[in-house]
């Protein structure tokens, strides 16, 4: 996110920073959780291929010129990137100290270490997906383009100075350097889709499978121009295709676009168009060069780092998810920070001379004094745990966070693999089975409740659907091969287990089947659209093979959700003490507005095997309750907590209906 160049002798040009804004309106947008930007997130890839455009076009000039100073690159891109970078960190940890949970904050303060080490992007890839729900009260979660656009211009600038070197000494005069850039580009995007379907968090946040984006920027500075400008009118259409391109995909891709990949050449491709064809002559360069966009551009890197703490603070604070119109505010409350952030942070460090950091020695101090502090304030953040002894309106923090914690069902052995392990079963001749992914975990508790608990054994893996087909446990857009291939072998696990074991008399089985709402993919590697019904026919067959070693099954349907992380709801409640009257709570929900796919799969199999549904014990009245009284349901944004469970089990009595149901 390199600003247009200006002071090294190359021309400036305003349609580029317009082409900014076009970049950064829609990320931002997109976070907001405006639905008409669900494809939002391309705007990054604009900012990437602007990104190699203006850094090759910088480093080009100083090679021709023969004053290539690697130490003045590295330089430039510390009083460009850290200053507003380190003040925005800065200003979220007093909002972070005061609304975030335990573990939030001790994640904050990790990332904050990664920000430091500018590898956010890597542990963004290790703990979860983009498009999860937790992501969205991530403060530092955009900091992976920093990160990936920093890790290849680590190397970029000597690989170009090596590629120069020897294309001079070939005789080129530079003309060497974009086959080999093209080569290694389109290395790139050949890995980028690749990993689409088969290791997507990677493909998304590594720079490997991203630096085709900024090469792709880099050979558009590098490729010969066309000559004279044209006075035809088909002049206009490169740089308004290219616009009609990057619009498109943030309009019409959504959080389930196999992305990036080639998908990716769209808004990638529009950019290059403007950057090459978009020129001051042109429609589309008109467009950008307006003072209004171009404005936003200028603005566009301040702007992109206020955002996302904006946007996961509000939610942090707030017992219900923001409104559209509080989003909307501060969506624009963002680009009057980047404005402020832009004139007397950005624009001072920028300039040469200026105390306290008058010469270039002076700026890697501060640049690596900054790093270390901010560095060294997440690990104390991390270290302490979040410091769950914070005050809380009903406690501390710590009490709060807690109530709503990890239900792994007995154990926290039992969730990751295929486990015989003793803390995975109540009793030394169980005759129940409990099998699925977490929606079967959090069930444990509720089945252990009541006068006549059952005597469990528990086989669950998280995100594994309990079905033995290959074909239909084809995970999601965020689900690898690896895990595919691994909830495969465990399924298989826990049917030779259950052949063996004439004991076990019922099998009940439990998940929200929600990854099959991406993509359904058949045992031929094909893929279809979502449809319950393929779910229902897997699941059904499934239910054959166990009914065929003497078992009976029991399906337990997941508890509705409103697609909002209800846990957090709570405990936000908790924390500031909202809503303590069983009438006054922010978290409940319409029945209505609960989501429809696992309902229309229950009702698929219901008149085939019995279910037992959650939504109408929780919501009897059209109303769907998260809290009863004092006792929390919910602990995220469809699992139920350890304390809901077993109250849920008690109450209408789980371990009865199931042995009903199995009659």
């Amino acid at each position: 996110m390199t600003a247009t160049p200006s002071a090294a002798g190359l021309r400036y040009r305003p349609e580029i920073d317009g082409l900014r804004a076009l970049a950064v309106l829609p990320v931002i947008l997109f976070h907001a959780g405006f639905e008409a930007f669900g494809g939002g997130f391309v705007g990054v890839d604009v900012f990437f291929a602007i990104s190699g455009y203006l850094i090759t076009s910088l480093l080009i000039a100083d090679l021709r010129h023969d004053r290539l100073s690697i130490a003045a690159f590295y330089e430039r891109r510390a009083r460009r990137i850290l200053p507003a970078l380190f003040v925005v960190i800065a200003a979220c940890i007093p909002f972070a100290w005061a609304w975030l949970l335990p573990s939030q904050l001790a994640d904050f303060g990790k990332s904050m270490i990664a920000v430091a080490l500018f590898a956010s992007n890597v542990l963004f890839w290790r703990e979860q997906g983009y498009f999860a729900a937790d992501t969205a009260l991530k403060p530092l979660l955009h900091t992976w383009s920093l990160a990936v656009e920093e890790q290849f211009y680590i190397l970029f600038p000597l690989l170009l100075w090596g590629l120069w070197r020897w294309s001079a000494r070939s005789g080129r005069d530079g003309r060497g350097l974009v086959p080999v850039l093209g080569a290694l580009a389109l290395a790139s995007l050949t890995l980028s889709q690749w990993s689409v379907t088969h290791t997507p968090n990677a493909g998304f946040y590594l720079a490997p499978g991203r630096a085709w984006e900024l090469l792709a920027g880099a050979l558009a500075a590098l490729l010969p121009a066309s000559g004279r400008a044209s006075a035809s009118q088909l002049r206009h259409l490169p740089g308004l295709a290219g616009l009609g391109l990057i619009g498109a995909s943030a309009l019409l891709f959504s959080d389930i676009s196999p992305f990036p990949g080639l998908l990716a050449l769209l808004p990638v491709g529009g950019a290059v168009l403007v950057l090459r064809h978009g020129t001051a002559d042109t429609l589309a360069g008109r467009l950008l060069a307006h003072r209004v966009p171009r404005g936003i551009g200028l603005i566009s890197y301040s702007a992109y780092l206020w955002h996302q703490p904006l946007f996961a603070f509000a939610r942090a604070q707030s017992p219900a998810p923001p409104s559209l119109i509080e989003m909307g505010l501060l969506s624009a409350l963002s680009l009057v920070l980047g404005a402020l952030s832009w004139r007397w942070v950005e624009q001072p460090f920028r300039r040469h001379g200026i105390r306290p950091l008058p010469n270039r020695a002076s700026v890697f101090i501060a640049a690596l004094a900054g790093m270390a502090v901010l560095g060294g304030s997440g690990l104390v953040l991390h270290r302490g745990a979040g410091f769950p002894g914070r005050p809380a309106a009903t406690g501390t923090m710590g009490q709060v966070e807690q109530r709503l914690a990890i239900n792994f069902g007995l154990s926290p052995e039992c969730e990751y693999a295929f486990s015989l392990s003793p803390a995975c079963t109540t009793s030394r001749r169980p005759d129940t089975l409990l099998w699925g992914d977490s929606f079967a975990m959090h069930l444990a508790p509720g089945l252990r409740a009541g006068p006549h608990p059952l005597d469990l054994r528990q086989h669950t893996v998280s995100s594994c659907a309990p079905l033995m087909e290959m074909g239909v446990t084809g995970l999601g857009r965020f689900y690898d091969e690896a895990e595919l291939r691994n909830c495969t072998v465990f399924n298989r696990q826990v049917m030779a287990w259950l052949r063996t074991r004439p004991g076990i008399r019922t099998v009940v089985l439990a998940s929200p089947f929600t990854m099959f709402a991406d993509l359904v993919v058949r045992s031929d590697g094909s893929t279809a659209p979502p449809s319950p019904q393929i779910v229902a026919a897997a699941l059904l067959r499934t239910v054959a093979e166990i009914r065929a070693t003497g078992a009976r099954v029991v399906v337990v349907s997941p508890p509705p959700t409103d697609g909002s992380n209800l846990g957090q709801c709570l405990a936000r409640s908790l924390r500031d003490g909202v809503g303590r009257r069983v009438d006054a709570n922010p978290c409940d929900f319409p029945l209505a507005k609960a989501h429809h796919y696992p309902n229309a799969l229950m009702r698929l199999v219901s008149p085939q095997v019995p279910v037992i549904r959650l939504d109408t014990m929780l919501c009897p009245h059209g109303i769907c309750e998260t809290r009863h009284g004092n006792v929390i349901l919910y602990r995220d944004d469809g699992h139920l907590s350890i304390e809901g469970s077993r109250w849920l089990g008690q109450r209408f009595d789980w371990a009865g209906q199931v042995r009903a149901a199995a009659r």
